[in-house]
């Protein structure tokens, strides 16, 4: 993390908020025809959602992010949620400092510290070319540049990374790593 400061004890429970109330994933978007993308893009990505208001200002005031409050639960008789959000590289940053402290979502937390080590290079696989613009130039000339996109290998392993955290989050390995503890 850039801040120094923060007390080892906050960063641990910090962790332990993440660990058992919250979300450490990969968040995938479709290509957009709006941003003329013709690859889909990849998120690192952390959430919590709780009914307890000071803990999610305690999370956002120490590491920064989003804090947002629910709007009124449409049920009456369900309490308001109250969210923190970070992704890519703020999240990446945050889950290189609790990672030490995880014990049900470490393995998740590492894909995602892989995916954006991975994504930390991105320029030079744009490889694809998806077609040509012409530009005129200050002199009237017409210039033709090609369209990059993602190479299909960068996109494949985006999706490996986003494949595997999904399975990691709906799989049994949280119920493995409890029961190797109580032996």
């Amino acid at each position: 993390m850039e801040n120094k400061s923060i007390k080892e004890v906050d960063i641990a429970y910090i962790a332990g908020l993440i660990d058992g109330e919250g979300y450490i994933g990969i968040k995938k978007c479709p290509p957009s025809k709006t941003r003329c993308t013709v690859n889909p893009s990849y998120h690192a990505r952390i959430q919590v959602r709780m009914v307890d208001e000071p803990a999610i200002k305690f999370i956002t005031d120490t590491l920064g992010g989003t804090y947002t409050k629910e709007k009124q639960p449409q049920n009456p008789n369900r309490r308001i949620l109250f969210l923190y959000g970070t992704s890519n590289a703020k999240a990446e940053s945050i889950l290189k400092t609790i990672l030490p402290y995880l014990k049900v979502k470490q393995a998740v937390a590492q894909e995602v510290i892989k995916l954006r080590e991975y994504q930390s290079n991105r320029e030079k696989h744009k490889t694809k070319v998806t077609g040509y613009r012409d530009f005129p130039n200050s002199h009237g000339a017409i210039g033709r540049v090609s369209n990059r996109s993602f190479s299909d290998e960068y996109i494949g392993m985006c999706e490996s990374f986003y494949i595997r955290c999904k399975e990691l989050n709906n799989g049994p390995y949280s119920k493995n790593l409890l029961k190797k503890e109580v032996m």
